[in-house]
């Protein structure tokens, strides 16, 4: 069955389940995030998250998922989260339109539960109830690459990397010269959005890029009842770089500056509202790498800052206030004793701080973790990793973390086993601890526990590849809200589930990839947790028909989520969105691009009460030009 054959299909629900179910059986096929990459062997992959250094993905024992700047560019989506959202085991939910708060799942674990690092930033907010990511500002105009590295992952990033952890890296200066590459865009809604990105390196690989981004748009209303229109703005300045002092030598930057203007719809019941918002955030850093004992020891030292202030209006007067900061100073070294071990050592200090206009009182913790991991490949094509770390909290004195994995790529086969496990944290947030109304001192740190395993198979000379994983997550004192405020749930929160993946390259010009993730929750009462969906399902098809033409289609099915609609909960209605782009090459280095997101025009909800739009027609022009 085929893409075009389950648009024909429409709104009939079940007949959409089997459909996608079947592709995903019979069409070998990974999530889209591979659809737009060349097919390379497993050991021609690179991944740098797993183990904090480069490492082929054969030898990576962990789930992760990688996204590339020709994926992202074969989109042209404006916002990661659009990204994200189709490799499995992840999903999103949004409050309203662009610029309303954006959450994720990842296998089941929500935003505060996932580290997020910008070319090595921690850009979580420590001011809000949760120290989390505001995804809904992380535009992808800048971004060249993402990975997601799924599982309990404190032993190597700290606390709150419960469920995973996202590293996006910027773009950098590849070739030789001064280049410049962007685009602009406009479509529905009177949404504007453009990027450039100017860049310069030299013939000793010292090189410098920056890149200013933006988007307007007059949105849509965030109640899903409203009739009046919340609008969003946001400009992004960002740059990173690097100089070598020696050819073993080098010193880095890494910058980035955001402000923004939401609206959005409040009241209960919900409704029109005249709420806005600002937001600012600066985040900055710099550091060296060198090497020494002829290249067998690696280090690498940096600092880092992170200024974030938001501010709450309504009919024009403010209410409230929310400033939030991060300070951060690391040491990473890795040291290859032969090509069959070494050995990853660490420290980390940070301090994070928040002050509210609830709470004027800037309150501080502190952190400072060590952290050791040895990397072992005792047979042919067998690596194994086993590591472990002692974190001092300021108020919550010391954890300590492991994580163990293995891969082992058979000699000849094409065929890859992995599985990982690992422990992590997180202490409650400066909000849920102080907060003047609904804080609580004596909460206690919620603590996890996963594993996964699974099996990647190539076909074809590398031209099909199949997967499939097991994964589990277990949280322990889980955080919760009630009317009295934060308190711990005793007992055991259940996240588990399967994530399936495949794709073939039929031809050179065609592409069809596909996955599906089964998640089940299960609270320590017996309840599940709201906004994840138990199936999901993703199909993907790119086609280059001749050396100019490119197209991409993109369908993702959600189906049996619920919802709080307090004090009860809710079922929200499946959907199906369908998601093209046609783009031509008119000149060298110049494309026309028109794309379509929620082709079917669907009508569906992420969170109850809000939201979503409906069919959008965007078009506009992408350049990258060669080095002057």
């Amino acid at each position: 069955m085929t893409i075009q054959a389950r648009v024909r299909l429409g709104r009939s629900k079940s007949s959409v389940i089997i459909g996608f179910a079947a592709a995903c059986v019979f069409l070998p096929a990974v999530s889209p995030s591979a659809s737009a990459q060349e097919f390379i062997p497993l050991e021609g992959i690179v991944v740098y998250s797993a183990n904090r250094t480069p490492t082929e993905a054969a030898k990576v024992g962990s789930s992760v998922e990688v996204i590339t700047e020709k994926e992202l560019e074969s989109r042209s989506q404006t916002y990661v989260k659009d990204y994200l959202e189709t490799l499995p085991g992840v999903s999103f939910n949004q409050n309203g339109p662009p610029g309303s708060r954006a959450g994720i799942m990842l296998r089941g674990a929500t935003n505060y539960y996932v580290k997020v690092l910008v070319d090595g930033i921690d850009v979580s907010d420590p001011s809000g109830p949760q120290a989390m990511t505001h995804f809904e500002h992380l535009l992808v105009g800048d971004v060249s690459r993402i990975e997601v590295l799924k599982g309990s992952q404190s032993t190597l990033y700290g606390g709150d990397a419960v469920g995973g952890v996202i590293t996006i890296d910027t773009k950098s200066a590849q070739q030789l010269g001064f280049s410049h590459s962007g685009g602009v865009e406009y479509g529905a809604y009177n949404t504007w959005r453009g990027a450039y990105t100017a860049g310069h390196r030299d013939a000793n690989g010292n090189n410098t890029a920056f890149t200013v981004q933006g988007v307007h748009s007059d949105g849509f209303s965030a109640a899903a009842i409203g009739t009046e229109d919340d609008g969003y703005r946001n400009l992004t300045f960002s740059g990173r770089g690097e100089y070598f002092l020696s050819p073993s030598t080098k010193i880095f930057f890494a910058a980035r500056s955001l402000r923004a203007r939401y609206e959005y719809d409040g009241g209960f019941p919900l409704s029109d509202t005249d709420e806005y918002g600002r937001t600012t955030q600066h985040a900055a850093r710099v550091g060296t790498e060198f090497t020494l004992l002829n290249g067998a020891l690696q280090n690498t030292f940096a600092i880092q800052g992170m200024k974030i202030e938001r501010n709450t209006y309504r009919d024009g007067a403010s209410t409230g206030w929310f400033d939030g900061d991060r300070v951060k100073a690391e040491y990473r070294g890795v040291l290859e004793f032969n090509e069959h071990v070494s050995l990853l050592a660490g420290v980390d200090w940070e301090q994070t701080g928040a002050e509210t206009r609830s709470d004027p009182t800037r309150h501080t913790t502190d952190l400072a973790g060590t952290y050791v991991q040895l990397m072992l490949a005792p047979i042919e094509g067998l690596v194994l990793t086993a590591g472990g770390r002692l974190d001092h909290h300021s108020t919550f004195e010391d954890f300590t973390t492991h994580r163990l994995t293995a891969a082992y790529l058979i000699p000849g086969t094409g065929t890859k086993l992995r599985a990982s496990l690992g422990t992590g944290f997180r202490t409650p947030s400066l909000y849920e601890l102080f907060d003047p109304k609904y804080g609580n001192t004596a909460l206690q740190p919620e603590e996890s526990d996963s594993w996964d395993a699974g099996i990647e198979q190539e076909f074809l000379g590398g031209k099909a590849k199949l997967g499939a994983t097991y994964f589990q997550l277990d949280t322990d004192n889980l955080i919760m809200w009630g009317a009295n405020g934060y308190y711990n749930v005793p007992g055991v929160t259940e996240r588990q589930g399967v994530e399936l993946s495949a794709a073939v390259r039929v031809t050179p010009g065609i592409t069809v990839t596909g996955d599906y993730t089964y998640t089940d929750t299960e609270q320590a009462d017996g309840s599940r947790l709201v906004r994840v969906p138990k199936h999901s399902f993703t199909l993907g098809l790119d086609l280059q028909p001749t050396d100019k033409i490119q197209a991409n289609v993109t369908a993702k099915y959600v189906s049996d989520t619920i919802d709080s609609d307090f004090p009860r909960f809710v079922s929200l209605d499946d959907y199906l969105l369908l998601n093209a782009k046609v783009s031509y090459e008119f000149n060298p280095g110049w494309k026309a691009y028109v794309r379509a997101e929620n082709l079917l025009d669907e009508k569906y909800q992420t969170v109850h009460g809000y939201g979503t739009p409906g069919l959008s027609i965007y078009g506009g022009l992408q350049f990258a030009l060669p080095p002057l």
